[in-house]
């Protein structure tokens, strides 16, 4: 008798920051995270094929999820491109529901008319 285990997961990996951009959805000066998403086919429990890549940026200052186009990202991964142009990135429906702080990123509280860490008024 033979057992044979497979399966087939999603994973996800951080790929770096990119530093010095003008946030596309609120204008504020700031990095973001790039992370790829991706499919595994594994069998006992060794990755053998990946597929279906979907690389994203977050925005620190607001959160804002954007899917990068297939190619940026890959050169992104690759280390060819330091920085990612945002003429590549589309904004997506995902973004934090949660309101942070323009000026010092701290998530805010529903209805705060001032930030509780920085104590600038919230915009």
């Amino acid at each position: 008798m033979f057992f044979f285990i497979s399966g087939i997961s999603e994973r996800s990996k951080e790929l770096g920051r990119t530093t010095n951009l003008i946030c596309p959805a609120c204008g504020e000066y700031t990095s973001m995270t790039v992370s790829v998403f991706y499919k595994v086919l594994h069998i006992f429990f060794i990755p053998i094929f990946r597929w279906d890549r979907h690389y994203f940026a977050t925005a620190s200052c607001c959160g804002a999820v954007f899917e990068i186009d297939p190619e940026e990202g890959r050169k992104f991964e690759s280390g060819a491109a330091q920085s990612i142009d945002p003429r590549y990135m589309h904004r997506t429906g995902n973004y934090s529901q949660t309101e942070v702080c323009a000026y010092c990123g701290e998530p805010l509280v529903p209805g705060a008319l001032f930030c509780h860490r920085c104590g600038r008024p919230v915009s």
